[in-house]
């Protein structure tokens, strides 16, 4: 890697592969900006650090880009379609949304609210992307992995299933000074499909930080992420 340049309190990492690959490793939505900063903080903190990356020379140059999700404790899913909005060209739909509405029938939901991806005003990489998900992708993190499943140009997902946990969650204090925390919405697929519980699969399964994997010095998933960007497999 070279290059190598850190953003959003270090939360945010991007450098340059040989072969003119890219590595963009994110491991949280927010938090860019300082404990308790505003959302317009956060967004102005990750805008800055995407338009020093895409800059109009690099998105041109690149022939594909690893996105490293292994380790990411979720935040903010807008922050995450903020990203997205960078890398495409054409406007799809991320996932649709939906809250449970009756206390008496978990099968009762709100209408489906779709969530749109409209491309970014600001240079856009739009070719392969290869991204790499375990399970420690958590929350945020997931719903950014699902927003990339529709993207319209080649993306793979390697790795292992995230955790799934994806959605927000109603919190009540309870008089022992317990905390309880029920999740009351699902991410649905076009097709209607929920990951909860089982996270995200990816398409190709690879080991994701084994003790077999660290006592032989290896990335099995990055390498094949490499491979496959580069024509290599």
């Amino acid at each position: 890697m070279t290059g190598c340049q850190d953003f959003g309190a270090g939360r945010i990492t991007y450098a340059d592969l040989p072969g003119d690959l890219g590595y963009l490793r994110i491991s949280g939505f927010g938090g860019y900006a300082g404990k308790h900063a505003p959302y317009t903080a956060e967004q102005a903190e990750l805008d800055r650090g995407l338009n020093t990356v895409l800059t109009p020379g690099r998105t041109q140059r690149l022939k594909g880009l690893v996105i490293d999700l292994r380790i990411n404790g979720g935040g903010s899913d807008t922050l995450g379609i903020r990203i997205v909005q960078r890398l495409t060209e054409t406007p799809y739909t991320a996932y649709a949304k939906r809250a449970r509405n009756d206390p008496a029938d978990p099968a009762r939901h709100t209408r489906p609210e779709p969530v749109p991806v409209v491309p970014a005003h600001a240079p856009r990489y739009t070719g392969p992307v290869a991204v790499l998900t375990g399970g420690s992708t958590v929350s945020a993190g997931e719903t950014f992995t699902q927003a990339l499943m529709d993207r319209p140009v080649r993306t793979v997902r390697i790795g292992q299933p995230t955790q799934g946990v994806f959605s927000d969650v109603i919190m009540r204090n309870l008089p022992d000074g317990l905390i309880f925390g029920l999740p009351n919405e699902e991410y649905l697929t076009r097709t209607g499909r929920t990951f909860d519980g089982t996270g995200i699969p990816p398409q190709l399964t690879e080991p994701v930080f084994t003790k077999e994997e660290f006592a032989k010095n290896r990335d099995s998933a990055f390498d094949h992420a490499v491979n496959l960007l580069s024509g290599r497999g």
